[in-house]
């Protein structure tokens, strides 16, 4: 049973990202693969592993990587965040999995978002919705 707050989007898109530490502006950028994504917050994979730990806070600035490489104006997500856990590899990979809680509303270039996502049903789920859970 999945008692999640928010649902989730869930994807396979290329990102860029920039992660800075609030009290010093220090900042680390990198490319990985969005997996999902709710109003609660993310998950993307990355490699090698961000040098952040569970219970840091950041600000993520996500860039959504087109397609067709021509076009200049990408998608720009920004949101604090509370980094949950560093998941390990799969096997036969080498990504690393980043799990961020957002603390701050997802905006996008200063406009809010908001998110209408139909939860993604499991085999073998409940046939009705669980609702706002906590």
């Amino acid at each position: 049973m999945d008692k999640r707050r928010h649902p989730r989007l869930h994807l396979q898109v290329p990102i860029r990202f920039i992660v800075e530490q609030p009290e010093t502006r220090d900042s680390q950028t990198g490319e990985g693969i969005l997996k999902d994504i709710s109003n609660g917050g993310i998950l993307f994979k990355v490699e090698p592993p961000l040098p952040v730990q569970p219970g840091n806070i950041r600000e993520f600035s996500f860039f959504l990587i087109p397609e067709n490489t021509q076009q200049c104006d990408l998608d720009h997500f920004k949101a604090q965040g509370l980094v949950l856990r560093i998941d390990p590899p799969d096997p036969n990979s080498s990504a690393y999995g980043v799990a961020v809680q957002f603390l701050s509303a997802l905006t996008k270039k200063d406009v809010n978002i908001t998110m209408t996502i139909s939860p993604r049903r499991r085999v073998g789920s409940r046939t009705k919705p669980s609702g706002d859970e906590p």
